[in-house]
């Protein structure tokens, strides 16, 4: 189901396509060996799946020897070619990744999103389409901002350009799908995704010479650790500033794992978008300002809660697990609760000792 808020197409109308940073403000060319030059927003580098390498016979799409990097039609564009990630989305997870456009966007499209293996790429070899969206087997944002999904098309954003981060996170324990632009949220876009077996990250390009890098993919288990990171994204913060006091396991969790704490949000109004701006752009720095707290009452305000209602109603939403996993994971979040009490204690007395 593609959902599109009422004022997306006014929004989309007043803003443009924004780079992440000011690397790429410059109007100047850029040469080939210059496209990696910029590393900003590439603090951490977990990248738990890479691009698929294409057939042999393929001339349309190149990828790096790391396989983070992926080229479209290198000499000339006929049609549109696609890559796909290597690593098929489960059940009951959520993942996130964020691809850095390098070159200019033009042409008919340039796409981000993800699939099926029922998407048929050499189909539009020799197309210029928009690939991702075209049918009900994948879903995809292209650089004009539309939102694509079996021919279906929403308006969301002003879209991407040169130095823009695309990101795109998955929740397969609920079956959302929401895209990201320069690490702020568009809102969800599309409901009922676990009714796929499988699905791939997936990126598509009708430009020549259009380049984008894969700078980050992770996934987590759905848990209640996964709940408690979007209370502490929502939480106002404490003493009137932008720092979040955490326990120290839960920032070590955050520092690789940044993107558990990214809002997500359905559409803003335009004076709702601007006053969360600031907020939005603290939360993607939480790792590098955050402060450790000893104080045990700290722990408890951000701790996530075991709640026996939720965990059913968890139950009944996925109809695979069955409680005696739920109760486990309850039982493991209780006992990582404990050990980060205990450690919390035992900083508190060491203080008080010193």
């Amino acid at each position: 189901m593609l959902i599109a808020p009422a004022n997306s197409r006014s929004r989309a109308n007043e803003r443009r396509a924004k780079p992440y940073c000011k690397c790429w403000n410059k109007k100047t060319p850029v040469l080939w060996k210059q496209l990696r030059a910029c590393s900003c927003g590439e603090d951490n580098d977990v990248t738990e799946w890479r691009w698929s390498t294409p057939d042999s016979s393929s001339s349309w799409v190149v990828i790096s020897e790391d396989r983070k990097q992926v080229t479209f039609h290198p000499f000339y564009s006929s049609g549109t070619a696609a890559a796909k990630g290597d690593t098929p989305l489960l059940h009951n997870y959520h993942y996130y990744w964020e691809v850095k456009i390098l070159t200019d966007t033009y042409g008919t499209d340039i796409m981000v999103g993800l699939g099926t293996n029922k998407v048929d790429t050499a189909e539009s070899q020799f197309k210029f389409t928009s690939l991702l969206g075209r049918d009900e087997e994948s879903y995809g944002l292209s650089y004009t901002g539309a939102v694509r999904h079996n021919a279906m098309v929403a308006q969301e954003s002003a879209g991407f350009c040169r130095g823009s981060i695309v990101g795109v996170r998955v929740d397969l324990w609920r079956g959302t799908l929401e895209f990201y632009l320069n690490r702020k949220p568009l809102g969800i876009s599309f409901y009922n995704l676990r009714r796929h077996q499988a699905l791939y990250p997936m990126v598509c390009s009708t430009a020549a010479q259009s380049s984008m890098r894969l700078i980050y993919a992770a996934s987590w288990r759905a848990s209640l650790l996964v709940d408690a990171a979007k209370v502490l994204a929502s939480s106002p913060p404490a003493d009137g500033d932008r720092r979040l006091r955490l326990p120290p396991g839960l920032w070590y969790t955050f520092r690789s794992q940044f993107w558990l704490t990214l809002p997500s949000e359905g559409g803003q109004s335009d004076d709702e978008s601007e006053k969360d701006e600031s907020a939005g752009t603290e939360a993607v720095k939480m790792t590098k300002s955050m402060v450790l707290s000893t104080d045990e009452s700290q722990f408890l305000r951000f701790s996530p809660q075991i709640s026996p209602e939720r965990s059913l109603s968890k139950l009944k939403l996925s109809g695979e697990d069955d409680f005696e996993d739920e109760l486990e994971k309850d039982e493991q979040l209780l006992e990582l609760n404990d050990n980060l009490r205990d450690s919390s204690c035992k900083l508190q007395r060491e203080k008080l000792n010193c």
